[in-house]
């Protein structure tokens, strides 16, 4: 009996040993997966022009290259009181400057609030070159937020010379109705294609137009239905938010190119 004891502990010895150079190794070899990890990997643009992308989990961003301040890859909401439906800024490639249509602000290329009445700058998050591919840059998990910088000498033009906006637009069949995305909860940013409404003191997104009833919706949390303003307020739209526990939640109105032009 002791014999087999001791070689019991000497088998159990063996196995904690081996799971240990099992997870040494993963470590030392760049397998194990962090707790927080990177975003993306994402093309660096040509000098001097942004590029509308998304991370790996949808989110939308701008990955920025410009001459003066660098590479910067930035949160596409602007900076609307966080109690209130977020839009997406767009790109001006003439300007070199990002604006919020809906609000009239303006940011520089690295973010910084230059103009409008934004509560700051967008926010930036982290990142480096690829070791492997000096074309493109890996998107850390660490962010910060962008302060205001020199303010223009007036309000931005909210028209881009030639339409050379660059915004962010879904693919072929990636759009959701929102009470299809409240049942079939997808995972990470979606895109989501219908009409904000205040209906019995609730946020929904409704299926369809402004001249159809809210028979099916989805309920959105995060936003005080007394900022959502009647020029909102039942205004068909693309949107792009997150469904959790039924409700979408960040929701981002992303304007369309052809109103902007």
């Amino acid at each position: 009996m002791r014999d087999l004891g001791h070689r019991l502990l000497i088998g159990l010895a063996v196995l904690v040993v081996a799971v240990m150079a099992v997870g040494y190794a993963y470590i030392f070899g760049g397998i194990a997966t962090p707790i927080r990890g990177d975003r993306a990997t994402l093309a660096l643009p040509e000098s001097g022009t942004a590029n509308a992308t998304i991370l790996d989990d949808g989110r939308p961003v701008f990955i920025v290259n410009d001459p003066d301040v660098g590479v910067w890859v930035l949160d596409a909401q602007g900076r609307q009181s966080q109690s209130s439906l977020g839009v997406a800024v767009a790109w001006c490639t003439e300007t070199r400057m990002f604006v919020d249509l809906a609000d009239g602000s303006a940011y520089g290329a690295d973010g910084e609030l230059r103009w409008g009445p934004a509560e700051g700058g967008l926010v930036a998050f982290a990142s480096r070159t690829s070791p492997d591919d000096p074309s493109r840059v890996i998107v850390g998990s660490d962010t910060s937020v962008q302060g205001r910088g020199p303010e223009t000498d007036g309000p931005p033009e909210t028209t881009c010379p030639d339409n050379s906006w660059v915004m962010h637009e879904p693919e072929p069949g990636e759009t959701f109705d929102p009470s299809v995305a409240g049942d079939q909860e997808p995972p990470g940013w979606i895109w989501l294609e219908g009409t904000v409404q205040v209906v019995d003191g609730e946020v929904r997104l409704c299926d369809g137009s402004t001249d159809d009833e809210c028979d099916a919706f989805t309920a959105v949390i995060g936003i005080d239905p007394a900022t959502v303003a009647d020029d909102v307020s039942g205004v068909a739209s693309r949107f792009i938010g997150r469904v959790r526990d039924s409700a979408i939640e960040g929701l981002i109105l992303v304007p369309d190119k052809e109103e902007a032009s």
